[in-house]
């Protein structure tokens, strides 16, 4: 009873340590295409952020052009009333 046993050899031990180490290196690699796919989606997603950026400028520019010719079709209007009122006189 005195002594003990070992439960495992030197060399399995070392060969568990391999095959440890071997799914360590894939892991890593996997690790190395995850961090290159996320780079690259964080330059398509800032890419993408631009395009709307100049797409809701874009947007705001003719929503203003709209509004300058509704109010210089009211300056018009207006002018001409005014014309036509002092014209009464």
């Amino acid at each position: 009873m005195g002594e003990t046993q070992e439960w495992y050899t030197n060399k399995e031990l070392y060969e568990m340590m391999v095959e440890l180490s071997k799914g360590l290196e894939t892991t890593n690699k996997e690790l190395e295409k995850t961090q290159v796919m996320i780079r690259e989606y964080n330059g398509l997603r800032a890419r993408i952020d631009e395009c709307e950026k100049k797409q809701r400028e874009s947007q705001g520019k003719s929503t203003g052009n709209k509004d300058m010719w509704g109010y210089v079709v009211g300056a018009i209007g207006l002018i001409s009333l005014l014309v036509s009122m002092i014209a009464n006189y």
